[in-house]
């Protein structure tokens, strides 16, 4: 493929805004949770179902994604994944039935897989070693940065018009920003097929590969218990509405923050801090849900501030993740081994968020956040005992 055909900083501004145009969704729908699950009357298991399968279509379609990236090029990707996903949105905004509701969810994930994937694949090309735990973290902040947006606006969207507004205004927002990234981007198709024998399997035993997906998969059930239970369990321990507000709106503009802070700590060094920035951020979650838990019992001030702290650990990992991903593989599979990490984020957000309900159904929000907190101490374990590999990846001449 060839380079993109906009500066590095268009670049990111264009992954940004569509990666938070899918996350207004995926991570907006938690905020009308207890709506939700009135309406359609669904038990937590469902309710967890419901509020991760666009997730999980993503995670089903993130390698497929990434090898349409780099067979039609980031253009044509992106303005099929966007018609998709939009369309996916349509359908569940008018879904009386939860079944139906799931299923569209679902299509919308399968067809905005292609935003991460793009994103991450255009940044790699556009911005140095120096400069690309920055880069990723910022278009990492498109997360909670589409988390906050909903945050206030879902609750206002669903009071007005219910289900339908809300993810009517989702669908333009979708539309919108996929295709403007996909302009920003340039078509980068050059009519042939880069051949690279057995790329998954090469990916697969990169140095240090498999244990970095296993950080993911600690880390991912940490973000979700946080995203996905932080309303209900707040709501459930009997304090109010606006106290449950304030900490999921304060625990997504930590996120942004945090995201770019720990980015910009393990680029030092030219990216060789990347490993114990993976190890402090699990730490950080730890602590952070333990006193959670803790402050559950005592009032709304503690409990936003102890929020705070779990947000910096729980959701600033990401672009640490996928850059050292990207990193691991050789340059011309960076993309795709991006894909791969992704993959495994996106498929154990889909499949654990209803476990983790019924484990809080079960042992209560105590036991839901002590088993959190175990594992992100697991997982910062696993990323102290990770080698340090920063292997050079070919980059736009223009980066900066």
């Amino acid at each position: 493929m060839s380079h993109t055909s906009r500066s590095p900083r268009v670049v990111l501004a264009g992954a940004t805004a569509a990666q938070a145009s899918v996350s207004f969704v995926n991570f907006g729908l938690p905020a009308v949770g207890p709506r939700l699950r009135a309406d359609f009357s669904l038990s937590l298991l469902e309710l967890g179902a419901v509020l991760t399968a666009g997730l999980l279509g993503s995670g089903v379609a993130l390698i497929a994604a990434g090898i349409a990236v780099d067979r039609y090029g980031t253009r044509r990707s992106m303005l099929a994944g966007t018609a998709l996903g939009t369309a996916g949105l349509v359908v569940a905004a008018v879904a009386s039935a939860p079944g139906v509701l799931f299923a569209a969810l679902f299509v919308f994930g399968i067809g905005t897989a292609v935003t991460p994937v793009a994103g991450a694949g255009a940044l790699f090309r556009s911005f140095t070693a120096g400069r690309r735990g920055w880069a990723l973290g910022v278009r990492q902040t498109a997360v909670p940065l589409g988390g906050t947006i909903a945050a206030i606006g879902f609750p206002l969207l669903y009071a007005a018009g219910g289900l339908r507004l809300t993810l009517l205004v989702g669908a333009v927002a979708t539309l919108v920003t996929g295709v403007w990234f996909g302009s920003v981007v340039g078509d980068d198709h050059t009519g042939r097929v880069r051949t690279v024998e057995q790329p998954f399997r090469s990916i697969w035993r990169a140095p240090g590969m498999q244990r970095l997906l296993l950080v993911a998969a600690c880390y991912i059930v940490v973000l979700q218990a946080l995203l996905a239970y932080i309303v209900p369990a707040i709501r459930a321990a009997g304090h109010s509405a606006l106290t449950a507000s304030t900490a999921y709106v304060a625990i997504n503009v930590t996120a942004m923050l945090a995201r770019i802070a720990w980015g910009r700590i393990a680029d030092t060094g030219g990216g060789s801090r990347r490993v114990r920035t993976l190890v402090e951020v699990g730490f950080v979650a730890c602590a952070g849900s333990l006193l959670f838990a803790l402050a559950l019992h005592v009032g709304p001030v503690v409990i936003v501030a102890s929020a705070v702290l779990f947000g910096i650990g729980a959701l600033g990992w990401n672009a640490l993740v996928y850059v050292s991903a990207g990193e691991r593989a050789s340059a011309e599979l960076a993309a795709r081994s991006v894909a791969v990490a992704a993959t495994v984020v996106f498929v154990i957000s889909g499949v654990v968020t209803p476990l983790l309900g019924a484990l809080a159904d079960v042992a209560g929000w105590d036991g839901l956040w002590l088993t959190t907190a175990a594992v992100a101490a697991l997982g910062a374990l696993l990323a102290s005992r990770l080698t340090r590999t920063a292997i050079p990846v070919a980059v736009d001449p223009r980066s900066r």
